[in-house]
């Protein structure tokens, strides 16, 4: 399986698969993350059903709420950076685990589960693009052979624009907390906009340099 992973890491499209994978789950945890760490409720449904009242016992702990706000904004803004994904990876796996068993223990319906399953195994394919970087845990010391440095850099998955866009996306990801986009009708439109712009200038201007960077 890890010869196959190494050979998927040559092909331009699974790079940006990652890339962008991690962009759309980090910006789901920082924009859920916010509400929390503002010490607000995360949901108005009420409390005699089950998810409203497991939502409203989380608010109620108070200082575990905002740890969770925290834990998730740390978690996403270290994947969208890039260049620190593949720790954000691995803090983040344990915390969409929990919530993906949350959604399936507690009556959340069909669609937040699905989703949440589906972050878990995005999460799961994120750490298997890096398993160099935590397989040696795994392994007997007497094992161990790894040297990085004779692995070539690979300069597509580390160019500075994707962690300019990666920047970019956690500021526009945290505007709506702060401004409110229904006070004007043209306000989600633009925020929606910024995001989308931001990734296809990203990926227009380095799939004009795939052929550079591979001389």
């Amino acid at each position: 399986m890890f010869r196959l992973i190494d050979r998927f890491k040559t092909l331009t499209f699974f790079k940006l698969t990652v890339i962008y994978l991690r962009y759309l789950i980090g910006f789901a945890f920082v924009f859920a993350s916010v509400v929390k760490i503002k010490g607000e409720r995360f949901t108005t449904l009420p409390t005699d059903t089950p998810v409203g009242y497991f939502f409203e016992a989380m608010y109620q702990s108070g200082f575990y709420w905002k740890f969770l706000g925290w834990s998730q904004m740390i978690a996403g803004i270290l994947l969208m950076t890039q260049r620190f994904a593949s720790f954000g990876a691995m803090v983040f796996f344990p915390i969409i685990l929990n919530i993906t068993l949350i959604t399936h223990s507690v009556n959340f319906g069909s669609g937040t589960p699905t989703v949440t399953t589906l972050m878990l195994l995005g999460t799961i394919y994120l750490l298997l693009w890096d398993y160099r970087k935590w397989i040696i845990l795994f392994k007997p010391d007497h094992r161990i052979k790894l040297d990085l440095s004779q692995t070539p850099e690979d300069r597509f998955m580390t160019h500075p624009v994707w962690i300019a866009a990666g920047i970019i996306f956690t500021i526009v990801t945290i505007i709506p907390n702060f401004i409110s986009l229904q006070s004007h009708p043209a306000l989600p439109v633009l925020w929606v906009s910024l995001l989308l712009v931001t990734g296809i200038v990203a990926f227009v201007y380095m799939m004009m340099q795939v052929k550079k960077l591979k001389a």
